[in-house]
């Protein structure tokens, strides 16, 4: 050991110099073992101490450039604190390990003002206030068609689910108002400002009765048009709920295929109209219910069913609005759970990622020297017989402030890689108690047989998710016999396609997020 560096320890700590001199030979192995243990504890506090001093100095030299920390250096520090291991950084995180811009702020502030720097809180870039957002109404459209009798007749789970969401929609502080209204080829029936009573009396008169009795056209579906009247009330004040099987229905003498194909284009049309004028998100949630009653086939023949038929439950509203239904955890609560969950949201403003590479796991070799700058330096493939001739590093990704589902970020196949040799794997990150992932909510790992100097840039794009295909039903007229044609819905892709190609369409990147990876390959 270093004789300065041996000194240095002894000077800091004399209690444990005291404690080497004085031990006795029959303790002697019990005191080196505690003696060890204390000193890697020492270089631990040591290395901790050392990392928050430097982002201090960088703290300082940053302010005393210009007597103040813009938007760049402030986000700077916060990369930092996100790179950073140390347990005095956990004062400006929550108890989940997020981050808290308002604790950085605050203690930026009081360290400036003890270094006596001429700074004020206004020359400290804030980030915008993430405080509860102002109430919308959210109107409710229950389609009231002859398809829908099915799922309400009797107790069903249907009903359950519905009266659950409506409830917590209710009093829920971001609804100003909830109205309530069926809906076919018009709205015949309003109920606005639904208190709890009306909500309880809405809910215990689904049945086929009450859908006859509300009337308008019960005969075809016709969705375009559904949807449409429903989009057309989404603004700043006002988000929509769309229940329905979503089941197309032509009609009879109508050819099915061109029925769907103009319906889908429609509905692609419709919503990149909304799109250009206003900030639109929407929310597809598959579940799942008892059905007995008629099933109207593609040609629009009834066919008596009962068994399990799946439904959905579309939410309209800007991004700020769907932000705020997914944060109040209302969708996660609904009785029964849901199947599948879809969301999309436009994509004109690439949303900025916190991330960091990992020193392990890794395949191969790199320094770590430039690993808080994103930088993989002096990367080399590995020689051992496993993984000879790979190279490999991981990520851990902060997808919590994208309002995609966690799952969303798990498939490889929404993700786009400027060099496509390398394999990309997603899993959750679950251990909360490593303080390297806090503030982390996913893990990547790449890997390439192919090692090159470059900037690997890796996007989240926005696509349908596989479940929708699986879903999709192209011919129902043989529903009764084909188990697998009951827990599909005849025409779904078509649906989905429109609207998502109106949101990602096939001509644009549809980039999501993005961040990139520097790697210079050891000479």
């Amino acid at each position: 050991m270093n004789p300065t560096r041996t000194a240095l320890i002894e000077k800091r700590h004399p209690k444990e110099k005291l404690l080497r001199g004085t031990m006795q030979p029959s303790q002697s192995g019990n005191y080196y073992r505690k003696g060890v243990i204390f000193f890697l504890l020492i270089l631990s506090s040591i290395g901790c101490t050392s990392d928050f001093q430097s982002f201090n100095e960088m703290a300082m030299k940053l302010a005393k450039d210009d007597n103040r920390i813009d938007k760049d250096e402030f986000e700077q520090l916060l990369q930092d604190i996100s790179n950073s291991e140390g347990r005095r950084f956990s004062q400006f995180k929550d108890e989940d390990g997020i981050i808290n811009n308002a604790k950085v702020f605050s203690y930026l502030f009081k360290y400036y003002s003890a270094k006596n720097l001429n700074i004020t809180k206004d020359d400290i870039w804030q980030p915008k206030s993430s405080s509860q957002p102002t109430a919308f109404n959210i109107n409710v459209y229950l389609e009231n068609s002859a398809s829908m009798d099915g799922y309400v007749t009797g107790v069903t789970d249907f009903e359950a689910a519905i009266y659950n969401l409506l409830g917590d929609f209710k009093i829920s502080q971001i609804c100003d108002s909830l109205n309530l209204n069926y809906i076919n080829n018009s709205i015949p029936y309003s109920k606005r400002n639904a208190l709890p009573a009306d909500i309880q009396d809405f809910i215990e008169k689904l049945e086929p009765s009450t859908f006859r009795q509300r009337g308008g056209d019960r005969s075809v579906s016709d969705l375009k048009n559904v949807v449409n009247t429903v989009l057309s009330t989404v603004n700043d004040k006002n988000a929509a709920v769309l229940i329905s099987d979503f089941v197309f229905s032509p009609g009879s003498g109508v050819d099915a295929q061109d029925y769907l194909n103009n319906q889908g284009v429609g509905i692609k049309i419709d919503f990149a109209e909304k799109i250009k004028m206003f900030d639109l998100a929407a929310v597809v949630i598959q579940l799942i219910s008892n059905f007995d009653g008629l099933y109207y086939n593609k040609t629009n023949k009834p066919i008596r069913f009962k068994g399990e038929r799946p439904y959905y439950v579309w939410i309209l509203g800007s991004n700020q609005q769907i932000r705020s239904i997914l944060e109040k955890k209302i969708l996660n609560n609904i009785k029964g759970g849901y199947l599948n969950r879809f969301i999309l949201q436009s994509t004109g403003e690439i949303s900025e990622l916190n991330y960091k590479i990992l020193s392990n796991p890794k395949i191969g070799e790199f320094s770590r020297y430039e690993l808080k700058k994103q930088i993989l330096t002096d990367a080399s493939v590995s020689k051992n017989n496993q993984n000879k001739g790979l190279f490999g590093f991981s990520i851990a990704v902060d997808f919590g402030k994208n309002i995609h589902d966690d799952n969303y970020f798990l498939d490889p196949t929404n993700y786009v890689l400027s060099n496509p040799n390398y394999e990309l794997e997603v899993d959750p990150i679950l251990n909360k108690s490593d303080l390297s992932l806090s503030g982390f909510t996913h893990l990547m790992k790449l890997k390439t047989s192919s090692l090159r100097s470059e900037a690997l840039e890796i996007k989240v794009v926005g696509r349908i998710p596989d479940w929708v295909d699986a879903s999709s039903s192209i011919d129902d007229s043989n529903i009764l016999n084909e188990r697998s044609e009951q827990q599909k819905t005849f025409g779904l892709e078509y649906l989905i396609e429109g609207v998502s190609d109106a949101f990602y369409p096939k001509s644009s990147s549809n980039v999501i997020s993005t961040f990139t990876v520097t790697i210079k390959k050891k000479k």
